[in-house]
Order: structure tokens, then C-alpha cells, then sequence
């Protein structure tokens, strides 16, 4: 697991029980100075402060102790699952691993289950979508890199998908239908209870009726222009596209661009507004595919490759689909969507 975690421990067979857990999950261990193997880190001070003192420190973290001492040192320090680290409480003998927080997000189901394993234990999992069996829709965003819009009603569309009731899926991203094959069925819409859209297209309709978005991050926005251009300019552009094309601009993975425009200003404050990275190609790599487009003998003559914003999306969607072609006010913008891995 690619978890920084910290395994802590009270007692002499506790610290023996964390130290096992450490040999195959790494970590940091945790335990009583009287208890001190060389290569444990000491409990300092009292201990509730000591907790706080690491909570945010590590990605995941395992008591090995009763439920209840856990409860009342993490209980001043959790915020929200979106920000709390995985929480784990191992019993004394090491006979249950159980995931007591953020076990979705957090991955504490997942940390559970994989101490549970190394101890011979039996991983004990309360989340509802786990014991009944249903798709937990903030794990499958995370785990497959989707964006949640509309989160406010997760919980509502969850608790739908629990109870049995109709839930209607719109999947349109491909990579998600084998995932969600099985919700995907025919619902009438004023049959649904809650509704669920995989799609990095706008969701223009307003709902009486609790909803999540899930939106991929797979569209690839390649970028000429020219020097100095305005930021302002260069964002309402982008933004007046997206709309024309009924595109969540939330679906932006990474602008890209030649690597001459490393420095470009509004290049760089776009790459803050929409909070992707920017990909930059040398001259000799946007070459390589050149032939694919129509050239332009300005824009050779300035950076030394007859087209920009094409062959820097299109390298960069992994040879993907191109949605929009389209300039204006010395700036060109190219929008393609990437391809699917195989």
C-alpha cells in the first residue's frame, strides 16, 4: 500500500503485534519506552496530545488498543473524510482489524484488510455500501480519478443505492462502464429516487431530486499563441469553448503547449485557475507528428514547427480524439479528448 503509516501501541504484546504489522506494511512504530525495540519511536508526553501531535503526520494510522481509548484521543482532531487519515484499531490479541474512520476516502477499509491479513485476523468493515455490496460512489471517483460534483448529495444517493431504491446511472465515459455495468438499467426518470451521471459533459437540468456528477479528467486543452497574450482573454476564450461545446471545464486534465511558452504568463495562470498540470513539447517532438495537420508558415517561421496547439494535444491525449479546432484574437485552441488505455 502507498501509505505512510503509524502503527501505535500501549502494552508489551500490543508493541509485539505492531512491530509484526510494520515488517510487511513499513511504517513507523509507536510504543511505551519500557516496550522500545531498537528502531521504534517513542509515545512522548500524555497521550491523547501525543496523538494529536501526529494525527495529520501519516496518510493511515493502526492502534493496537481498545476501541474506545481510540474514540476519545482522535475525537478533538477529526475534521471531515476528505481530510482525516485512515484510522485502524487492532485488538490486544490481534484477533480484529477494524476500520473505525475514513474508511472510504481514506482507505481505512482497505488498511483493515490488508492488517487483518497480515495478522490471520478478521477485518471488521461497517460501511454500508461494503456490507451490502453496493458500488461506493467516492471510492470508484478516487480510485479511477474522477472529479464529484454536487458532493452535498453523495450521502442521499448512497443511502438510494443501499435501501434498493431506483438509482438511474447516465454512464457516458466508456472507462466506467465495466465498473458499473450492473446499474446501468433502464429507469424512468420520474421513477428514480437519485440519480448518478458519468460525464464530462454540462449538466444543463436542474433536480428536484438528489444527484451526483462524476467527471472525468480526460480532456486535453492545447494551447498557441501569441507573445504576452492576456490572460483574461486567453480564460474567457477557453471558457466561451468549453460552453460551446457543452463541456465541463471541470474535465481539463493538463494544457499543452511548446516548451518555448515555459514562461508564457497567461499559459501559467491558466494552469492555476483550472489546477492542472501544463505538458510542454520541444519543436523536434511536435515535429514527429506534424504531418498530421495543416501547417502554417507564421507560426513555422516564429517557433520553428508549423502547428502548436494540434500536435501538443494530440501527444498529449495519447493520440486521442480532437473535439475543436478553433482561434481567435491571436490565441488557438485545440480540444481533444484522450484516448482510453487499452
Amino acid at each position: 500500500m502507498n501509505m505512510r503509516i503509524a502503527i501505535i501501541a500501549l502494552t508489551k504484546n500490543g508493541s509485539e503485534i505492531a512491530r509484526k504489522i510494520k515488517s510487511k506494511l513499513g511504517g513507523d512504530v509507536y510504543v511505551k519506552e519500557k516496550y522500545a525495540h531498537p528502531g521504534d519511536l517513542l509515545i512522548d508526553g500524555e497521550f491523547i496530545p501525543f496523538v494529536h501531535r501526529i494525527f495529520r503526520k501519516y496518510d493511515g494510522l493502526v492502534f493496537v488498543m481498545a476501541a474506545g481509548i481510540v474514540v476519545r484521543a482522535i475525537a478533538g482532531v477529526i475534521e471531515d473524510k476528505h481530510k482525516d487519515p485512515a484510522v485502524v484499531v487492532v485488538d490486544e490479541k490481534g484477533l480484529f482489524a477494524i476500520s473505525l474512520l475514513s474508511g472510504h476516502v481514506g482507505g481505512a477499509n482497505e488498511l483493515a484488510k490488508r492488517v487483518a491479513e497480515i495478522l490471520e485476523a478478521q477485518p471488521v468493515i461497517t460501511t454500508a455500501t461494503d456490507v451490502e455490496k453496493v458500488v461506493a460512489l467516492d471510492v470508484f471517483a478516487k480510485e479511477e480519478g474522477y472529479l464529484i460534483e454536487n458532493e452535498k448529495d453523495l450521502k442521499k444517493v448512497s443511502a438510494a443505492l443501499v435501501n434498493g431504491e431506483k438509482v438511474k446511472f447516465v454512464v457516458e465515459d466508456e472507462k466506467a462502464l465495466p465498473k458499473l455495468k450492473e446499474y446501468i438499467y433502464s429507469v424512468k426518470e420520474e421513477e428514480a429516487k437519485a440519480f448518478v451521471f458519468v460525464t464530462n459533459r454540462k449538466i444543463k437540468k436542474s433536480f428536484d431530486k438528489p444527484y451526483v456528477i462524476l467527471v472525468p479528467r480526460n480532456i486535453v486543452l492545447g494551447i498557441g499563441c501569441r507573445k504576452n497574450v492576456e490572460f483574461e482573454r486567453l480564460f474567457e476564450f477557453v471558457k466561451e469553448t468549453f460552453n460551446n461545446l457543452e463541456l465541463n471545464i471541470k474535465s481539463v486534465k493538463s494544457i499543452a503547449t511548446i516548451d518555448l511558452k515555459k514562461d508564457e504568463e497567461a499559459i501559467l495562470k491558466l494552469r492555476e485557475a483550472l489546477e492542472v498540470p501544463v505538458v510542454f513539447y520541444t519543436k523536434e517532438e511536435l515535429k514527429e507528428v506534424e504531418s498530421k495537420f495543416p501547417v502554417s508558415d507564421f507560426v513555422f517561421q516564429t517557433v520553428g514547427v508549423g502547428s502548436v496547439s494540434r500536435p501538443s494535444a494530440y501527444l498529449a491525449s495519447g493520440r486521442g480524439r480532437e473535439l475543436v479546432y478553433i482561434k481567435k484574437d491571436g490565441i488557438t485552441l485545440a480540444v481533444y479528448q484522450s484516448k482510453d488505455k487499452e
